[in-house]
């Protein structure tokens, strides 16, 4: 994969890039089903491991039952975005949103594609995670820039794309019934 991050043209005849804002709706609407997965996972995983409530408050998992907690979600979420995101379908929050994942040309977006995208998309929370480790509470407020790096990313980039777009060569766009 090319280092270059320059903006890549549009063919004429495609679709209208979608505006920040719609691209921000879409994230939150995609990130309250990504919450509501997460827990049930939690769930399940803290039944199977006995773990239980305590005092009211949920006990956070530890040992190899964590590392797979987490390792599942990382996988299973992964290959619920790259199944939607190739061969032009479309996630339930794109498709509330009118919007469509394409590959820089215009076309349908390759697994190879979406797989980049996803792990890009990673970048954000990681570097907000190392920097919260580094920071910790004394500077508790720039840890959240860190965490939206690649949303953020999207204010100073000349077509407006977030990070993980640019990097994975992909675009989204307003869909057109």
């Amino acid at each position: 994969m090319s280092a270059n991050l320059a903006p890549t043209p549009l063919p004429p005849a495609a679709a209208p890039l979608a505006g920040l804002w719609r691209r921000f709706g879409a994230f939150v609407h995609e990130l309250l089903f990504l919450l509501a997965y997460v827990f049930v996972v939690a769930f399940i995983f803290a039944s199977v491991s006995g773990e239980s409530m305590s005092a009211g408050k949920p006990q956070i998992l530890t040992g190899p039952i964590a590392v797979l907690q987490r390792a599942y979600l990382f996988i299973s979420i992964g290959a619920y975005f790259v199944y939607f995101w190739i061969s032009g379908r479309s996630t339930l929050a794109f498709k509330t949103w009118h919007l469509r994942l394409v590959s820089a040309d215009g076309g349908v977006v390759s697994a190879k594609q979406a797989v980049i995208r996803y792990l890009a998309t990673w970048i954000g929370p990681a570097l907000g995670l190392a920097s919260f480790m580094q920071l910790g509470t004394r500077a508790s407020a720039w840890w959240i820039f860190a965490l939206f790096a690649n949303f953020l990313w999207a204010f100073a980039d000349p077509a407006r794309q977030f990070l993980h777009d640019r990097i994975a060569r992909t675009r989204v766009v307003v869909r057109t019934p």
